[in-house]
């Protein structure tokens, strides 16, 4: 035995250990006077994690975080490990919720400076309901590449209130093939996909072959056309042509106007634009030429009220003020390349000359987030940059070797590298990122750029493409605005490619991003509106506009028609040629399940219904699963009207909750957090669907299904309460309609609506109610005189409380709320809407 001893032991130490415990700081919280030596809370915690004796699993003390706010979550920070890169790890701890739920604990990596690689939630364990009984959890985790070192960070979800316990941690190394297969079983098993690479296959096998009746084959059989740019042709045009002499009139006078009142400063720093709007009502301020605190001492709200000027609306300012400055620093650009006129080709150069020589004495502010410089945040370094190569490009033989080697030495390439090195993940900002740095690869010939930020894995341009847009051809953080915004990103670079001979490198990913324009079209409402799911702004209305904005390098039949009747930039320099074959109509609309995107359509008689019902990822993600829009022979009957700037109050306390949605509630509140859902019956013979929410929220599930019968539409909603309270919940629907109520003489109206319930019920106005047992009906006057009969039906008592509910700003919508008088542990709530006699 001696001898088999001594032979083993260099074979242990030649060979890794299958799991490998590590040091990690304080685990039992029992260190120091007060149980948190090793872990910080910051200031966000505001004292919701504590430690003590009952808190105890083993040992002396415990975690507890006791969570009461309801608007923001706990914060507690263990320690930094150290880790490998590449290599797996296991993360365990014991944990119960007592009331209430949900939190999270995450294992985030950081890199050798610190810093946070992205996304941080992208290894989470969820604890959402309440357990008499201590329960030991494992999460398993792949450090990313350039992890330096890992920390536990225990945080409770904003929207609810948790009282949890914690004790016990343990992190251990294990191999990287284990720790994917456990994640994968993790998946699997949740239906969530927590894993380096956070979002499912997407498979679109023919991107090309996808809505093909609409495209303009090129001659190589593919979709990708080599654009024109041809500048003699546009002098002739515009010298012969009347209404191209006009534009250009119009062009010049614009630009000239900007040339000699303005001028960018050192001093100003950019600010966020979402800042930029009202304190009133969460509508955009309009933006003038007039300097705030200068020229002006108030600005205007796009709702038509003043409002006074702060820093953070000053900063709004400047944002605008510097993206018209980039914007006409190319307009000046192509004026000298269309006129021959060097004033404006100096200007322009010029307006290069001073970000290049001031490049270092930005990116220092204090408020602006990591990763910017020029920008308030680096999505604008990245659009200013496309902006930036733009002019440069126009510029190249005018500038001369010294000062285009200038811009790209002390301008074009920093910005780059650091869009380059930062947005690992797979989201709109990082395809900003890429497009735009891959645009400063291709004008100086950089191919080690080019190949890090388009064919660069797991994030690079390709990847974006291929992974971020769904097998229906939607962006997967949901909001259409998304799917615009990805081909503004990218079409510069298809763009710049194609005029360079370069445009076959990106033939599948132009194919990929000619669907995401065409795929909305597909799903628009009679009314022409497009359904308006997450965070975007108000709905928006389906055209073949943005075809039209691609024709150069994506022609479609319709795209090409819409060009026709433009007057740009693009179509002076690259006339649209005639379809070659007959225009058709936008897409047809018909009943469909989009699973891959979490969206369903069912259009039946005079019916049509969009359902939301899940989500595939956090990003972008609201409170408002089972969501349902609808229109009823072409008249809107409810919509969803999205949220107003990021920066207003209203975002986060009104349009991103439930009560701003067509959803069950709990105590008030809707789903949290994200979740993909099921669709259960899709059965468009029929006309009905129904989805359900296991895990609606962390003491909840719900479900929900619509059908058309005939001409009447029936939703049937049931939640159900799997918390703790013996007696159950506040159980709620709440519901948005576009016409005018005709309310029963019964309604009174209320001041306490908000009272006692989440904040975001003070928004709504002018609220009246009734008490009503097992149903009530409501006729509605929608436009064009339409009414339509609505009967809220649930079994007992209730309480109908209706009112003026928030909108895009600034109109409003007729809200309705209805509440079950008990608590209860389940609910089950139908709605018909149908047609009544005038």
């Amino acid at each position: 035995m001696k001898a088999l001893t001594l032979l083993a032991f260099p074979l242990l130490l030649a060979c890794p250990l299958a799991a490998q415990p590590l040091d990690f700081p304080n685990p039992g919280f029992e260190e120091g006077t007060d149980g948190f030596a090793r872990w910080t809370a910051p200031a966000a915690d505001k004292g919701m994690s504590t430690t003590s004796a009952e808190s105890a699993r083993t040992g002396k003390l415990g975690l507890k975080v006791n969570d009461r706010s309801g608007s923001s979550g706990s914060s507690l920070y263990s320690t930094r490990i150290p880790v490998r890169p590449g290599r797996g790890y296991e993360l365990s701890f014991s944990g119960r919720i007592v009331e209430g739920g949900g939190i999270d604990v995450y294992l985030q990596f950081f890199d050798t400076a610190g810093k946070l690689i992205p996304p941080g939630d992208r290894f989470v364990m969820s604890l959402r309901t309440a357990a008499a009984t201590w329960t030991r959890h494992t999460l398993p985790a792949i450090a990313p590449e350039k992890a330096a070192t890992a920390a536990v960070w225990i945080h409770s979800y904003n929207q609810v209130t948790v009282t949890a316990l914690f004790d016990d941690f343990s992190l251990r190394e294990i191999s990287a093939s284990d720790a994917s297969a456990a994640i994968a079983a993790r998946a699997g098993n949740s239906g969530r996909v927590l894993s380096a690479n956070p979002l499912p296959d997407f498979p679109k096998p023919h991107p090309e072959k996808t809505f093909a009746e609409y495209k303009v084959l090129q001659p190589d059989g593919g979709v990708l056309r080599k654009p024109v740019e041809d500048w003699q042709g546009a002098r002739q045009r515009v010298a012969t042509d009347p209404a191209w002499a006009a534009w250009l009139k119009e062009r010049r006078e614009t630009t000239d106007a900007w040339i000699t009142r303005h001028r960018d400063r050192v001093e100003w720093q950019t600010g966020y634009w979402h800042h930029f709007v009202s304190p009133k009502d969460g509508s955009f301020l309009e933006w003038t030429d007039d300097i705030p605190g200068e020229e002006t001492d108030h600005l205007m709200s796009r709702s038509g009220h003043r409002v006074e000027i702060t820093p953070d609306i000053f900063g709004g300012w400047v944002f605008g003020f510097r993206k018209r400055n980039f914007e006409q620093t190319v307009e000046a650009a192509r004026l000298y390349r269309l006129t021959g006129e060097t004033r404006y080709a100096e200007w322009a150069a010029g307006q290069l000359d001073f970000y290049a020589n001031n490049y270092d004495r930005w990116g220092k502010n204090p408020r602006q987030r990591k990763g910017s410089h020029i920008g308030w945040q680096a999505l604008e370094d990245a659009t200013w940059l496309t902006l930036k190569v733009d002019a440069a490009r126009l510029l190249f033989d005018y500038a001369g070797e010294t000062r285009r080697q200038a811009w790209f030495a002390k301008l074009l390439k920093p910005q780059a590298e650091l869009l380059t090195g930062i947005g690992q993940d797979i989201h709109n900002i990082p395809t900003w990122y890429r497009s735009s740095a891959a645009q400063v690869a291709l004008l100086y010939k950089d191919n080690d750029l080019w190949n890090r930020t388009v064919d660069g894995k797991p994030y690079g341009l390709r990847e974006q493409l291929h992974r971020g847009v769904t097998s229906d051809y939607f962006w997967y953080e949901q909001a259409m605005g998304y799917n615009a915004y990805i081909i503004v990103a990218t079409r510069p670079l298809f763009t710049f490619a194609g005029l360079i001979g370069e445009g076959h490198r990106l033939r599948d990913e132009a194919a990929i991003a000619q669907n995401l324009v065409i795929a909305p079209l597909a799903i628009r409402f009679p009314d022409g509106t497009i359904p308006n799911p997450a965070d975007s702004h108000r709905p928006a209305r389906a055209s073949a506009n943005g075809l039209a904005g691609i024709y150069r390098i994506l022609p479609t039949t319709l795209g090409l028609a819409a060009a026709a009747d433009i007057r740009s930039w693009d179509t002076l320099v690259d006339p649209p040629p005639l379809s070659p074959q007959e225009t058709p109509e936008l897409p047809p609309v018909v009943s469909r399940h989009m699973e891959s995107i979490r969206f369903a359509l069912m259009k039946k008689g005079p019916w049509q219904v969009f359902f939301h019902y899940g989500q595939i990822h956090r990003s972008h993600s609201q409170s408002e699963a089972l969501n349902w829009s609808a229109s009823f022979e072409g008249v809107d009957v409810t919509h969803d009207p999205g949220t107003v700037g990021y920066g207003s109050p209203m975002h986060r306390g009104y349009y991103q909750r439930g009560l701003n949605h067509n959803i069950p509630l709990v105590n008030g509140e809707g789903q949290v957090p994200w979740d993909p859902g099921e669709m259960t019956l899709f059965d468009d013979a029929r006309g009905v669907m129904t989805a359900r929410q296991p895990s609606w929220r962390p003491d909840a599930s719900a479900s929900r299904t619509l059908r058309i019968d005939g001409d009447r539409l029936i939703d049937e909603t049931t939640v159900t309460y799997t918390g703790t309270e013996t007696a159950g919940a506040t159980l709620s629907l709440s519901l948005h309609l576009h016409g005018t109520p005709k309310l029963p003489d019964i309604f009174k109206p209320v001041s306490g609506f908000a009272t006692g319930r989440p904040a975001e019920f003070g928004y709504w106005e002018e609220v009246r109610s009734a008490r009503f047992e097992n149903e009530a009906v409501i006729d509605v006057v929608f436009p064009e005189g339409k009414i339509l009969r609505v009967r809220f039906a649930t079994p007992g008592a209730f309480t109908l409380w209706q009112g003026s509910s928030p909108d895009a700003p600034p109109d409003r919508r007729a809200g309705f709320y209805i509440e079950k008088t008990e608590p209860a542990r389940e609910a089950s709530f139908v709605t018909e809407l149908a047609p009544a006699a005038p």
